[in-house]
């Protein structure tokens, strides 16, 4: 990824481009004599230059976003595990006394599922599928159809918030990079005038000083 062409805060470089630009307009005579490209027309660059780095989310803010999502995806994770909970007490029921029915089931394997989010979500389906295998049984003590749905239901929401998350891992860094190459941009309107300004204002000091960042 291009790094940063400046070594100053980004707000400080809004305030500052703000600033030197109204200089820039103020002498923009002596600059467009100096360098015809130097006209009204880059100064409305610049502004719109300015106002699109005004406008990207800040780091802070795609922080939070990610944030959010880790919650949900936490959440999602509990959901997974309490249906799980919810069809292992009705599994005990229809079969007491006999933990091969748990271990057909998958129950044994919650550490396995709780290590990564990807084996809970195979976990949650297959023991759906093993379900689907003792529905007589199941149905026999009682169970509700809803503990099978539910099951699916937390399965495929936790996939769906475990895709939000990474997808929006891969969003942060786009907009990473497109913040970037925004404020550089922004930067590269000041580094032109500023170097311009060297000769326009060869002889007078406080002039020159006046486009400095």
């Amino acid at each position: 990824m291009r790094n940063r062409d400046f070594d100053i805060e980004d707000t400080l470089l809004i305030q500052r481009s703000r600033t030197i630009r109204g200089h820039f307009i103020n002498e923009m005579p002596a600059f467009t004599a100096f360098d015809p490209d130097l006209n009204p027309t880059y100064a409305a660059n610049w502004l719109l230059s300015i106002d699109e780095c005004e406008a990207h989310p800040t780091d802070e803010t795609t922080l939070d976003q990610q944030q959010q999502h880790t919650d949900e995806l936490e959440q999602a994770v509990k959901d997974g595990f309490k249906a799980a909970s919810d069809l292992e007490f009705y599994v005990q029921k229809a079969f007491p006394d006999d933990e091969s029915y748990m271990d057909e089931f998958g129950f044994s394997e919650r550490k396995k599922a709780r290590f990564r989010t990807m084996n809970q979500i195979v976990w949650l389906f297959v023991m759906k599928e093993v379900a689907g295998d003792y529905v007589a049984e199941l149905t026999a003590v009682n169970m509700p159809p809803s503990v099978l749905t539910n099951l699916e239901n937390a399965a495929e929401h936790l996939g769906d918030m475990e895709l939000a998350q990474e997808y929006y891992k891969r969003i942060r860094k786009r907009l990473l990079r497109q913040r970037i190459q925004k404020y550089n941009r922004l930067y590269s309107f000041f580094i032109q005038v500023n170097k311009a300004a060297q000769s326009v204002f060869y002889n007078d000091e406080e002039r020159r000083g006046l486009f400095k960042l």
